[in-house]
């Protein structure tokens, strides 16, 4: 077994073979060479990682800087500003409350909000006391959440007045007796605001009545006189559902050290950014991603504008309003700026970090996007990142010219990466394709109740290192960009969301009339890409098409959800087929690109 000292004087001596330094031979493989490691000083190698909740790891990045700004609640027409004092206020008063409300260490409690105040002083105060939060999507069908209540068995219910209903009725099978819901806007000051809010809700029912569901009674104020767990290593912090590189649902397991260190790694990579930047925060806290830019953003210090709008059609709109120096979103985000009449000269002059996820950003784009944000006034251009749910985040940032163009940068410098043959299992070299392993210290700690599916996502080699297998098709050069070049599994991204094709042709098998099915990725201004589905059907007519469609919406509403239903719709009187007699997805769907080319 080696030492964690042994290891970090062998990365220090590699670093010094990669720079010129010292002596000594390569071998050829990407895993062993560790070139990322000579863009990262040496003392980053032989630091001490942070130890510490989440919480505490918060407190002590903040603890002198209590009266700067920590966020800004925004909607738009109106903004909340909030110290680090009284983040912190909120969030003592809240795990005290918990604790009186018989929350106690390692139970377990849903939360299910946009990005409010609340569901911040939520997640610190369960970590503060132990518990862990259970990240759920408030877009969720009720079918959906019952089967996650029940998979969690969690002792609490904590999410925004929009889900009333939706819980309701989930909870009928479920029977967790404890809940509360807050008004999405409870933070902002305009009564004006709070009484349109109110009157939208009571149209549609959203209105809770009993004493327990009150938010008030969660965040009066109490004398912080408890005693609270220490911190132990992988202690379980957050509980996230994803579909992974596989499609199947399941949550993710994150533990304080995961977090804390992926943000610890950062600091050598966010160049200028520091402390009273601003920051706009448009991913939702519900996914791992929002967790971790959250986190990050309020360790570093920078303001963080909370948007609860995270539409790529509003996206250039509130980059101009707010003009931050950090922001994290997908390429359906950035590509929004590309001809918009509405960027002008210096609009953009605090950008300094435009950090772009979730999906590949095409290199001609990637070249365009620079171009635009030098004529906004950017500081930086686009960077490229990289990562998994299962990861924490991001673990690889290409940060300007520093990296390969089409790549998406270097490994964060306490990871590491491996291109390993699909074929064959063995490792190969640089510049060879292959499926991306991963390891890091922020890799997950398992999925939850789904053992046979983490055997698929993570590997062990033979010195007992966890490697995660991403799916991804790559190759990795002597510089140590990473460039991915393809996926093994079918998965795309629609707008913020992930699409597994198998899960959708699973459910719509299920439909009467349909006889087989594909679902494939077609392009999309506005999502960049949305479903299509290709069908057979055995009773094919003008009236059982629009029948089966309308089902077809129906089934994936209830069951996976409506930002993810299908846009188009072809059928067939057979799919085409590859000569092994299998369904020709790719073929199938370069047939569809030709089409909308021509």
């Amino acid at each position: 077994m080696v030492t964690k000292t042994a290891e970090r004087n062998h990365n220090v001596h590699l670093r010094n073979i990669l720079t010129g330094k010292e002596p000594g031979k390569l071998t050829g493989k990407p895993n062993l060479d560790k070139p990322h490691l000579k863009y990262y000083p040496e003392e980053a190698l032989l630091e001490d990682l942070p130890q510490n909740t989440m919480y505490g790891y918060l407190y002590e990045k903040n603890k002198t800087n209590m009266l700067d700004i920590a966020m800004v609640f925004d909607i738009g027409t109106s903004q909340k500003e909030i110290t680090y004092k009284e983040l912190f206020e909120q969030i003592d008063n809240l795990a005290e409350n918990l604790l009186a409300r018989g929350i106690e260490n390692n139970d377990k409690v849903a939360l299910c909000f946009a990005n409010t105040p609340e569901s911040v002083y939520l997640i610190y105060a369960l970590n503060k006391i132990g518990a862990v939060a259970c990240l759920i999507d408030p877009r969720i069908t009720s079918k959906a959440l019952e089967r996650d209540l029940k998979e969690l068995s969690v002792k609490m219910f904590i999410g925004i007045q929009e889900v009333y209903n939706t819980f309701l009725e989930a909870n009928e099978n479920v029977g967790i007796k404890d809940y509360i819901f807050v008004s999405t806007l409870n933070s902002i000051d305009k009564k004006a605001i709070k009484v349109l809010y109110t009157l939208q809700n009571v149209k549609e029912n959203n209105v809770s009545h009993s004493f327990n569901t009150k938010w008030k009674s969660v965040c009066k104020h109490m004398n912080n006189k408890s005693t609270y767990p220490p911190y132990s290593l992988d202690k379980l912090a957050v509980i996230s559902y994803t579909g992974g590189t596989t499609g199947v649902h399941k949550g993710v397991l994150l533990s304080n050290d995961a977090l804390n260190i992926l943000v610890h790694s950062h600091k050598y990579i966010m160049g200028d950014v520091g402390r009273g930047d601003r920051f706009m925060d448009i991913l939702p806290q519900f996914m791992i991603y929002g967790i971790f830019s959250l986190h990050l953003a309020l360790c570093m210090g920078l303001k963080t504008y909370l948007l609860i709008d995270s539409s790529p059609k509003n996206f250039v709109d509130n980059l101009i309003r707010i003009n931050p120096a950090m922001v994290f979103g997908g390429p359906v985000h950035w590509e929004t700026l590309i001809d918009n009449p509405k960027l002008t000269s210096n609009c953009l002059s605090n950008m300094k970090s435009p950090v772009s996820g979730g999906e590949k950003l095409p290199l001609s784009k990637e070249k365009i996007l620079d171009d635009v944000l030098i004529k906004a006034g950017s500081q930086g251009c686009m960077c490229n990142g990289y990562g998994a749910s299962e990861l924490g985040g991001s673990v690889t940032l290409k940060l300007g010219k520093q990296s390969a163009a089409g790549t998406v940068g270097k490994l964060h410098v306490f990871d590491n990466a491996k291109i390993v043959s699909p074929d064959t299992g063995e490792e190969l070299s640089y510049n060879e394709v292959g499926e991306l392993y991963i390891t890091t210290p922020s890799l997950m700690l398992g999925y939850f109740k789904r053992e046979s599916e983490e055997e698929k996502a993570i590997v062990k080699d033979q010195d007992g290192v966890r490697w995660f297998v991403t799916g991804d098709l790559a190759k990795i050069d002597e510089n140590g960009d990473i460039e991915i070049t393809g996926r093994r599994k079918r998965l795309f991204v629609c707008g913020l969301n992930n699409v597994y094709p198998p899960e959708m042709e699973e459910l719509i098998n299920t439909i009467p009339n349909v006889k087989s099915c594909v679902v494939v990725n077609v392009p999309d201004r506005e999502f960049r890409e949305v479903p299509k589905v290709h069908m057979v059907l055995e009773n094919d007519t003008e009236e059982s098409r629009t029948t089966v469609i309308k089902l077809v919406k129906k089934c994936i509403s209830e069951n996976i959800g409506k930002e993810v239903l299908p846009r188009y719709y072809e059928f067939h009187a057979e799919l085409l087929h590859t000569p092994n007699g299998k369904i020709d997805f790719e073929g199938i769907r370069k047939q569809d690109m030709k089409k909308m080319s021509d």
